[in-house]
């Protein structure tokens, strides 16, 4: 169960070095790395990453336990500290995801992968909270299944793959697994949507996750085909020189594709959107 999952993400790699694997001890990622584990030919090239924020008491003792897991598993496995602490605009959560991400990042060489545990109902409730910022296409395509990342690529296999399956494998192979006490904590916006929201909706829409993962991606191919209309009109107005943007020539175009031309300009200079 899940191997197929995995070996379909992974199909289109011709060549493939190291696969790294996200690992916080949490029930996904231990059902994510003991399913890519089962895997024969990909065990050996396999490790496991768990990024020690330092944000909870009890970190230490969790990443001895991801270490004890993959010891068993017979794969690698690699602490990466972190520095979580939130900066000015930030949010807590937002500081912790980029500095995961940022550490994750720097392993990826040339034909390697990062493997992220995120499901269907991470999915969900990505696109209800891009949706309450008011996002555009882009939020509301939320998490791509591969996408490239630092000098490889970041792959979500389990993303079309429900709660209640990712569970019941880690009951059937009687995984054990960590259960963090911020998860409970209705403090973050993902977790008030997952233990206040989305079980309410579900009780109305049982197939909610799947409805909305499929929306988010009409939403991803709509963004596709918007960013290639506005890639082409951007060379029009961008001066490779000095990264500036000419006026007049941006003033040719409707106001709509003012917007979209000047948000596509903050991505290539790596802003923060308005």
């Amino acid at each position: 169960m899940f191997q197929n999952e995995i070996s379909s993400a992974l199909a289109c790699f011709l060549e493939l070095n190291r696969i790294y694997i996200g690992y916080s001890g949490g029930v996904d990622s231990h059902v994510l790395l003991h399913a890519s584990a089962a895997i024969p030919e990909l065990k050996k090239k396999i490790t496991a990453v768990y990024i020690h924020h330092g944000l909870q008491k009890e970190a230490d003792d969790w990443a001895i336990h991801c270490q004890q897991i993959s010891e068993i598993l017979d794969v690698d496995f690699l602490i990466k500290h972190v520095d979580a602490v939130a900066t000015h605009g930030e949010s807590p959560e937002e500081a912790a995801r980029n500095a995961r991400y940022h550490a994750f990042e720097g392993l990826i060489e040339v034909n390697d992968v990062l493997l992220i545990s995120q499901h269907r109902e991470d999915q969900l409730e990505t696109v209800l909270l891009q949706l309450f910022r008011g996002s555009g296409l882009k939020g509301l395509a939320g998490m791509p299944e591969k996408i490239a990342f630092g000098k490889g690529w970041l792959l979500r296999p389990l993303l079309n793959v429900g709660k209640d399956a990712i569970n019941n494998y880690a009951t059937q192979n009687q995984l054990q697994w960590i259960e963090d006490p911020s998860n409970q904590s209705s403090v973050y916006d993902r977790n008030f949507l997952r233990q206040e929201i989305i079980p309410h909706l579900k009780q109305r829409w049982s197939s909610l996750d799947k409805t909305v993962a499929r929306a988010a991606k009409h939403c991803a191919e709509a963004q596709i085909l918007q960013q290639k209309m506005i890639k082409t009109a951007f060379e029009t107005v961008f001066n490779t020189d000095d990264k500036t943007i000419t006026i007049p020539e941006l003033l040719i175009y409707s106001s709509i594709e003012q917007c979209l031309i000047l948000r596509h300009w903050f991505e290539i200079l790596a802003l923060r959107m308005p």
